[in-house]
């Protein structure tokens, strides 16, 4: 990626190609502090991503789609318990963060005591919600996996709080670093416990508890100068309704969004079994890596819009955009073709029927890529609400076509049912962003021709070096 965004590429003759080329035409276009940052990221989310391949190898050969079923519930009801509870302090912790004029003492203890009111709020909710319900949308979740999914529900959001701190400061490196500290602690005690102690769902998520405790540790060490301000009561008092206020208007959307991805794994469970959630669950998962890129873009582009909106950064932004879009349509295209021979390959042949979702979910995931950008930047610009009305518009979607298609299509029906919801969620976002920036449609998500350029650089070199490995090799 860091190669493909390079200012230095160049043609046979010598002439520098792609981005520079596009910031030559006006106002200077390309940041080479974002790509910097935007490589940063990307390297870190594919290096956890790599180790999740492996937790998720680990899951499934080790349990089976059940076992992989009842996994998938548990961290559905953590995340759930998390965006609840977070109510949304990482918006204010990134935004404010990235504000020059804003100091830690002046609000960070606000955003803890928020995070202290909602994280208490989730686990009483918790508690309500598995003993109300636990027979018909939690049914394969035990007892003792209801108190893993009550402790960890704290523990992700502090490491997500602390992260978002990092990203604020657009301190991406050691961003990367932490996440990779949590998902290597996770992996060795996930495989650790599952071979050596007991193979069970319990088992699994103990183990993804551990990982986050390490995490979490690792960055309050980090973190430590600005953590000294936790404990300003008055700073805490002043602020609150402030941080609560930008957090929460983000927030309702990120649940919303939640339904829009998750609700058909509850469905799924009240209508079928915890198998055929794990079945799903692994189909989802595959797809959704479609979404590495857009994701690292989006991190990189919340403190970077926020930092530059008043000097305008139409262009940039539309440059960024463009080569989503771009990006997008070509790996899902790839994924497509080769999902069914790497899934059984990968996961085994009892998750072949996973296949048929990855199908059914792409053109959603595809198009969903370009609005996970498109909702960072409005959130840069201090207009998370439009993420917030659109995703609950998008989730009613859900619902419906959910209760409709999933009773008679299984998991296919909620794979099409989350295409769906995902293509209008995206349009409605990009019909936002078009309208916030002033731009034409084609500025916004249709790449120039200059734009291929360095892709094809970049394949016209990983061919000659494939080349030369075979030469070498003979």
């Amino acid at each position: 990626m860091a190669e493909l965004l390079s200012d230095n590429s160049l043609d046979s003759s010598g002439t520098s190609f792609g981005f520079e080329r596009l910031a030559a035409k006006g106002p200077k276009v390309v940041a080479p502090r974002f790509f910097e940052n935007l490589a940063t990221v990307l390297t870190g989310q594919m290096a956890c991503a790599g180790l999740a391949l492996l937790v998720e190898v680990c899951y499934d050969r080790l349990l089976g789609p059940e076992g992989r079923g009842q996994i998938s519930l548990a961290l559905m009801a953590v995340t759930l318990g998390v965006l609840a509870g977070g109510l949304g302090g990482e918006i204010p912790i990134t935004v404010w963060t990235a504000d020059p004029r804003k100091r830690f003492s002046d609000w960070l203890s606000a955003v803890f005591l928020s995070a202290i009111l909602g994280c208490s709020g989730a686990m009483g909710l918790w508690v309500f919600a598995y003993w109300q319900w636990k027979k018909i949308l939690f049914k394969g979740i035990t007892p003792t996996l209801f108190l893993l999914v009550l402790a960890t529900i704290p523990a992700m959001i502090s490491f997500g709080h602390l992260c978002a701190l990092l990203a604020g400061q657009e301190r991406f490196r050691a961003r990367a670093i932490l996440s990779l500290i949590e998902q290597l602690a996770g992996l060795a005690a996930i495989a650790g416990l599952l071979l050596f102690v007991r193979r069970s769902a319990e088992i699994a998520i103990l183990g993804n508890l551990l990982g986050l405790i390490v995490g979490a540790g690792a960055a309050a060490i980090l973190l430590r100068e600005p953590l000294r301000w936790l404990f300003q009561v008055s700073a805490a008092r002043k602020e609150l309704l402030s941080a609560l206020s930008l957090g929460v208007r983000g927030q309702l959307g990120n649940l919303a969004t939640f339904f829009n991805y998750r609700l058909d794994v509850f469905v799924v469970n009240a209508f079928l079994n915890p198998a055929q959630v794990g079945l799903y669950a692994v189909g989802v998962v595959v797809s959704e890596a479609l979404w590495q890129i857009p994701n690292a873009a989006a991190v990189a582009l919340v403190p970077r819009t926020a930092r530059t909106m008043e000097t305008g950064a139409v262009e940039f932004t539309c440059l960024i955009t463009r080569q989503v879009v771009l990006i997008a349509l070509a790996s899902g295209t790839v994924m497509a073709l080769l999902s069914p021979v790497v899934i059984p390959l990968v996961f085994g042949s009892a998750f072949a029927e996973s296949v048929a979702v990855i199908w059914w979910i792409l053109p959603g995931t595809v198009a969903l890529s370009l609005g996970k950008v498109v909702a960072a930047v409005l959130v840069g610009r201090k207009k998370p609400q439009f993420s917030s009305i659109f995703a609950i518009v998008s989730l009613m979607v859900t619902v419906v076509l959910d209760l409709k298609l999933i009773p008679t299509m299984g998991i296919r029906g909620a794979a099409l049912a989350s295409s769906a919801a995902y293509l209008l969620n995206a349009s409605l976002l990009a019909i936002a962003l078009k309208r916030e920036l002033k731009v034409r449609w084609k500025e916004l998500i249709v790449p120039s021709r200059a734009e291929f350029v360095p892709y094809a650089i970049a394949l016209r070199r990983l061919g000659a070096r494939f080349g030369k490995s075979l030469m070498t090799a003979e």
